[in-house]
């Protein structure tokens, strides 16, 4: 066949055929192959569907055979479906298994490059208990907390997260607030159960009882409704983030915490928090805190209303506080 030459309809399919039994690639990197395979799945399709033969060659010695009149239109008529009803079947099914394969291809492929990306992300996958990470010393914060959020809104919840050495949620249920605590290590909720007075019965009549979550504090802000919580009290999570989910978590923040009430963070120093750490958790951890500054420059791009920065007389806690307006 010459280059002026175009292929005929036995070539055609021949070369579709080649076309489709060709090498896809790996099966992290076959992703772009099958996504046009997807896109072109009519196509592909009909060149993998065999064209109709027409009738049999014995059709009409069939038709003479028979008697003239109903008998033979009804048995020529009933081949003809038959044959039809085949061919449609015939190339449905090829169809439906050219769309399908493309479709599994390019799951697989897409799988194999997420799980690549999350092994670079994280390579090492340890979870918050694995690492020895001391909590903040938030103490000298723990009085202060209650005067920056709602004011007198004592039915609203406080979330707090993380729940550290536990004076932060005992301050706030000292002044009556309805706190949410929620932590990834479970000796912290126990801790802080025990110190409820045990089957989150509350431990005094000005206390009410918490609601205690042991659980990521970015995914439970996640299921909360907007506007739900009259603050949000953030230690120990957003020092040890990387960046992307340090951004995420004030976001979260901000759009569960109601009109008027305020997000605070409370941020380790650098300088103590690398004195502070074994190395294997200094080494390993996926961030390290931010500056103050750098938090409020985020907090304003995330649209919280003149954050505040409030520097330690005697701790190693830097405290940021945001009002949220809307």
């Amino acid at each position: 066949m010459t280059d002026d030459e175009q292929p005929g309809p036995d070539e055609e399919e021949l070369l579709a055929a080649f076309d489709r039994l060709q090498p896809q690639g790996s099966l992290r990197w076959g992703f772009d192959d099958a996504m046009r395979r997807v896109a072109n799945a009519d196509g592909q399709a009909a060149a993998g569907a065999a064209p109709w033969e027409g009738p049999p060659d014995d059709l009409w010695e069939r038709g003479r055979s028979a008697r003239i009149g109903r008998r033979f239109v009804g048995d020529v008529a009933g081949v003809l479906a038959g044959l039809l009803a085949a061919d449609a079947r015939q190339v449905a099914d090829a169809a439906v298994a050219g769309v399908n394969a493309a479709n599994w291809d390019a799951l697989r492929y897409l799988a194999a490059r997420v799980e690549l990306l999350e092994a670079r992300v994280d390579p090492v996958g340890l979870e918050v208990a694995d690492l020895s990470v001391p909590a903040p010393d938030t103490g000298e914060w723990a009085e202060a907390v209650g005067t920056w959020l709602h004011p007198g809104d004592s039915e609203s919840t406080v979330v707090v997260g993380e729940l550290g050495d536990g004076v932060l949620l005992d301050a706030l249920r000292e002044a009556g607030r309805r706190v949410r605590g929620v932590d990834p290590r479970g000796a912290s909720i126990w801790e802080a159960f025990a110190r409820a007075g045990g089957k989150g019965q509350p431990d005094g009549a000005d206390r009410p009882a918490p609601e205690l979550v042991f659980g990521e504090v970015a995914g439970r802000l996640a299921t909360m409704p907007d506007g739900s919580a009259g603050g949000v009290v953030l230690s120990g999570c957003v020092d040890r983030l990387d960046l992307f989910g340090k951004v995420g978590l004030v976001h979260q923040a901000l759009r569960v915490t109601e009109a008027g009430g305020a997000v605070v963070l409370l941020v380790t120093d650098q300088s103590a928090w690398d004195r502070s750490l074994p190395l294997p958790a200094r080494d390993l951890l996926p961030g390290r805190p931010l500056h103050p500054e750098t938090w409020l420059l985020l907090l304003r791009r995330a649209g919280a209303a003149d954050p505040v920065w409030h520097r330690p007389v005697q701790g190693t806690v830097h405290a940021v506080v945001a009002r949220v307006e809307r």
